[in-house]
């Protein structure tokens, strides 16, 4: 697993190992954008074999529309999803064999982290009986954004979360949520009925109606924009601390620059458990106040 997040980490820096200088601008647009995976000469077998399925199988686009096309930040999304395959698939087994508790202190680390998303996220926001069912769903999404996050932390890697349309699908499922289990608890009209406080005169609730559906839908776009800056917001400070010992050949204003860096390095990786649990603290907010009346 190592030797691949090296060899992944090795092309992404590399920018597909073209060879080629690249000008600051270059570097700071090729780690804040997207770009589909390409091989170059000095590629290794895995991103070649992307490459070629870029090429060949996902070249045309679905329906005409979709671009299939693998890119960075997907491949991101990818070892995300292995990160938390490969922790909590082993955990949950030494867990359950475990009936009084596992002595490995792994097992312990993961498990407080388990229960700070059972205590201060899905406990608080829905009722003592639907904690168990909610729990799967949010603890997958704060682990694997939490996952995202970090990944954008080692060199070489790229922050999946600092892409608006990976926050916009995360923020998408919010929204689906809330309609679906709306519907579910409150009846088919909920959408219609339910979102308006009752009690209000007949003649407001057409405005009222519109007040509450655009509340209904800005939630997931604040979600959305909030995830995407502050995992953007970071890296760009760093780059900047960056460009600074390339602009000035400094040896004074490299000191200062590289500690910068460090501390907002340092930052980041609060930032990056901050924001994860925001986002999956929102997210079972806003789903947990659509299973009751307004």
């Amino acid at each position: 697993m190592i030797h691949l997040l090296h060899n992944i980490g090795a092309f992404i820096t590399s920018h597909g190992g073209s060879g080629q200088e690249e000008s600051v601008s270059d570097i700071v647009m090729h780690h804040l954008t997207d770009s589909v995976i390409t091989a170059g000469p000095e590629s290794n077998v895995i991103i070649k074999f992307i490459s070629d399925l870029n090429n060949t199988v996902l070249s045309q686009k679905l329906f005409g529309i979709f671009d299939m096309r693998i890119t960075r930040w997907i491949l991101m999304m990818w070892i995300a999803l292995l990160l938390c395959l490969l922790v909590f698939i082993p955990v949950a087994r030494k867990i359950k064999k475990a009936k009084l508790g596992s002595s490995s202190r792994w097992v312990q680390l993961w498990e407080v982290l388990i229960g700070f998303v059972h205590d201060e996220i899905v406990e608080p926001n829905f009722d003592h009986h639907y904690v168990k069912k909610a729990m799967p769903y949010f603890g997958t999404l704060f682990f694997f954004i939490l996952f995202c996050n970090l990944l954008g932390m080692v060199p070489g890697m790229s922050t999946a979360t600092g892409n608006l349309a990976v926050t916009a699908g995360l923020a998408s499922l919010t929204l689906l949520g809330m309609i679906v289990v709306g519907s579910v608890k409150q009846g088919p009209l909920w959408i219609i009925t339910g979102v308006v406080p009752h009690g209000i005169p007949v003649f407001l609730f057409p405005l009222m109606w519109v007040i509450e559906v655009m509340g209904l839908l800005i939630k997931p776009f604040a979600l959305t924009v909030r995830l995407f800056a502050n995992m953007t917001a970071g890296h760009i400070v760093i780059i900047i601390f960056i460009y600074l010992v390339m602009m000035f050949k400094s040896y004074w204003v490299g000191i200062g620059s590289v500690t910068g860096a460090l501390m907002i390095s340092m930052l980041e990786l609060l930032v990056a458990f901050i924001q994860a649990y925001i986002f999956a603290a929102l997210t079972a907010m806003f789903v947990g106040q659509s299973m009751h009346a307004h």
